[in-house]
């Protein structure tokens, strides 16, 4: 494993946690800023502060890296590593005063486009999940793998909505119903992270949603696969963090969600 790469996840490995800690401050906080980046797409400060805590270390620590932020867009760096950063992933559960809401930061190698760190934090929860591509993926201190459910009869899911949710209601009541009928049922948790994660953990046997974000699918995509997860778009193809819609699963019911949600 290179060194670099080993450089940049123990680093950040630590940080993270700092972040956290701002996170639970500003959430203990009464009447936090909120904003509105669209109908149902929400900002606060502590999406902003978070951010710029995130690229402020990376500037100090690996200036030469790029960066793709949720809030501040792109900085384009001369190394061969990018930082994809969700800043606040659940900001509409953290507005809510629910606790189910982290911090992402991925790693991408741009010589080989492939995610190499993966760091999620969900700070309320106290659970770290992490991930360096070809080393496995750890909740704390711990080994996690996905589940080894074998039908979809006896499988939990969970799925998210797209903030432009209106414009996609049947094609996405088309998905739900086909994967509830035929499934245990499905949750949402309000965070792709957190979904993908406790897919990794076996809590959840299959994934799907539209809509995403690289920084959504980043580093807890590379926290999946590497605890087993099979990841795809949901039209079978190669997984991409830049490609919008995502199936994961435990692998051994992943076909069969794809036929699920491609009828037509």
């Amino acid at each position: 494993m290179q060194q670099e790469i080993l450089d940049r996840y123990n680093h950040f490995q630590n940080y993270i946690h700092k972040v956290g800690d701002f996170l639970i401050t500003i959430h203990q906080k009464k009447n936090f800023e909120i904003q509105k980046k669209g109908q149902f797409d929400l900002v606060t400060e502590a999406d902003l502060g978070s951010e710029k805590m995130v690229i402020d270390e990376i500037l100090e620590h690996f200036p030469q890296d790029s960066i793709l932020g949720e809030e501040s867009g792109e900085v384009k760096g001369n190394s061969d590593y990018r930082w994809i950063i969700d800043p606040l992933d659940g900001t509409t559960n953290y507005s809510h005063n629910l606790p189910l809401y982290g911090v992402s930061i991925g790693v991408e190698q741009i010589s080989s486009s492939q995610i190499v760190i993966g760091l999620v934090l969900f700070p309320e929860l106290k659970d770290l999940y992490h991930a360096v591509r070809g080393a496995g993926a750890l909740k704390n201190k711990d080994r996690i793998h996905v589940s080894q459910t074998l039908e979809l009869k006896d499988s939990l899911f969970t799925t998210g909505f797209p903030y432009d949710r209106g414009d996609k209601l049947d094609l996405l009541l088309s998905y739900y119903k086909n994967i509830l009928i035929r499934s245990r049922g499905i949750r949402r948790t309000g965070a792709a992270t957190l979904d993908l994660c406790w897919l990794a953990e076996g809590k959840f046997d299959g994934y799907y949603e539209i809509g995403l974000k690289p920084w959504d699918m980043a580093a807890a995509g590379l926290i999946a696969e590497e605890a087993g997860a099979q990841l795809s778009t949901m039209d079978g193809k190669e997984y991409s963090p830049y490609i919008p819609n995502l199936v994961a699963s435990n692998g051994k019911i992943h076909d069969k969600i794809l036929a699920e949600i491609n009828i037509q």
